[in-house]
Parts: structure tokens; C-alpha cells; sequence
């Protein structure tokens, strides 16, 4: 198998109708994708035999995993890797999708190309979000009207250029995924919140202090993320992963966030708590 995606599954009992409909967009946009194996972690709603029978109706190759419980993020990404290591060893790549996208036709081609001639763990889609904005290049555009615009619309917004940043969906090397740990539950115990960050740590020791790796986008590949960036308002400590990245990574690694990071915001938060840790003033 050269790629299988990943996809967490949660319906919220307040969203019910809006999340049906975004996944039912979703599984369609991914139908046109060139790998059609999708790992779905069960996070609740259904039961996995009513998942698997709600998408059966999309020709995609499915396998429903999980509790019908909402896990969170990084328990339930860690499993879903978990599960194609055990299940399809020889896969090559692993790709992170979330409900809220759409997806154009063989989006994934030009990020596994780059994957296939760089010496990357990672590569990220360009995206455009529910605003018409396209974080990193500072752009804006206007959303098409009709749904059966969008594959063409998202193909018009690709253009040759690889910045620093971190978005999903995204592609990882599957064995340097295996080897860099992926999230770690043991530490990152919260729903969410942070478990890109120490993904991007595990990257950047992986690869050495002194190959300075960061995170890129490849906007040869542009997706559209409904909501992209950390959901901070959640019903969860979002401190609960924070906590957890210091007790793995200490005071250096979150000092090293403020390099990976490309966001202002993200580098004023990170400096910032280096200095509150090491008790500079």
C-alpha cells in the first residue's frame, strides 16, 4: 500500500446535521483522490457497525476502528497509526484528513512526489479556509457558490512554491512517523491542543539540532480547511497536552517550538513560556 488516510470521526450531538453534511463532502471530494484506503477512528454518534454502513456508500476502502468514544486527537491518530503499522507494514505514506475538507482531485500526488525526492518527514497542503483566507500567503478569495465548483476552484489556487508552515491535511513518511514516535498518549493526555507541536519536536530531534528541520507547505496541493489552526474553545483543559509537550520535551523544547512555529503568535507563546520556565524576566 503506498498511502492510506487517516480520518477521526466525531459527530457532535449539538451539530449533528452541519457534521453529517461536512463528512458527506468530504468522503465524496475524496472519492477523485488517487489512494482510496481510509483508516476512520470511531469518535462517536455511531456505533462502528453504523459507520461502516453510513460509509459504505462512498467506494472508498474504509475500516472503522475505535470505541465510539471520543478519545481525542492524539489517542486517536496514535491508534489509527497503530493500526496501519500492524495491519499494512509496507505502507509508505500516511495522511491526516479532518471532516471539515474538501479535497481536490489527486490532491495528494504532488505532496508524495515532493515526499519521494526530498528527505522530509512531512508535507503540508496549501489550504483556503470557510473566510476565503489562505494563511502563510496572506490571501484572500472569494468561495465559490456551488459545491461542484470547488474541485476547480482549489486546482486554480495551486502554484509552485514550498514555504514554512504547518497545516493539514497532510502526508508523513510512514516508517520516519514510526520511528519519531508519532503523539504520544502517555504525555499528551487532553483532547487536543499541542500535539502538533510535539509531533514537530519528535521531527526536529529525529533530524538533528543541527539541520534546523521545520515544517513546509507545498502549495502545489490546495485543500479547503473549513477551520484550520487549534480549536482553543473546547470542553477540555487545553493545559492538559501543554503539560504534557514540558514533561517530555522540557523548557529546550518548547524554546525550539519558538523556531518550528512560523506564526507570530505562535512564536510570541512559545518565547514567552520558555522565559516563564527558565525563570528569565
Amino acid at each position: 500500500m503506498k498511502l492510506i488516510h487517516t480520518l477521526l470521526f466525531l459527530v457532535r450531538e449539538n451539530k449533528i446535521t452541519e457534521d453529517l453534511f461536512m463528512a458527506q463532502v468530504l468522503m465524496n471530494s475524496l472519492k477523485k483522490s488517487t489512494h482510496k484506503t481510509v483508516v476512520v477512528y470511531n469518535q462517536g454518534y455511531f456505533t462502528n457497525d453504523e459507520l461502516k454502513q453510513y460509509l459504505s456508500d462512498f467506494e472508498l476502502d474504509i475500516h472503522v476502528i475505535g470505541e465510539g468514544t471520543n478519545a481525542g486527537i492524539p489517542a486517536g491518530r496514535q491508534n489509527s497509526f497503530n493500526y496501519i503499522w500492524s495491519n499494512f507494514p509496507d505502507t509508505e505514506y500516511i495522511s491526516e484528513l479532518h471532516l471539515d475538507m474538501y479535497l481536490s482531485s489527486n490532491w495528494e500526488d504532488p505532496l508524495v512526489d515532493y515526499l519521494t525526492s526530498h528527505d522530509e518527514p512531512m508535507i503540508c497542503s496549501g489550504i483556503i479556509d470557510h473566510n476565503g483566507d489562505m494563511p502563510i500567503l496572506d490571501k484572500k478569495k472569494s468561495l465559490p457558490q456551488q459545491s461542484n465548483e470547488f474541485n476547480d476552484f482549489l486546482i486554480g489556487l495551486r502554484e509552485n512554491k514550498i514555504l514554512h508552515g504547518l497545516t493539514h491535511p497532510c502526508i508523513h513518511v510512514s516508517q520516519i512517523l514510526k520511528e519519531a514516535g508519532g503523539y504520544d498518549p502517555a504525555f499528551l493526555k487532553g483532547k487536543q491542543c499541542f500535539e502538533d507541536d510535539s509531533l514537530l519536536l519528535s521531527y526536529f530531534y529525529y533530524y538533528g539540532t543541527r539541520m534546523k528541520w521545520h515544517p513546509k507547505i507545498n502549495y502545489n496541493s490546495v485543500a479547503y480547511h473549513a477551520v484550520a489552526g487549534q480549536r482553543m474553545s473546547i470542553d477540555d483543559n487545553i493545559l492538559i497536552n501543554y503539560n504534557g509537550l514540558v514533561k517530555q520535551y522540557g523548557a529546550i523544547g518548547i524554546k525550539n517550538l519558538a523556531h518550528l512555529r512560523n506564526s507570530q503568535w505562535h512564536q510570541n507563546y512559545f518565547e514567552n513560556n520558555y522565559k516563564a520556565l527558565a525563570g528569565i524576566q
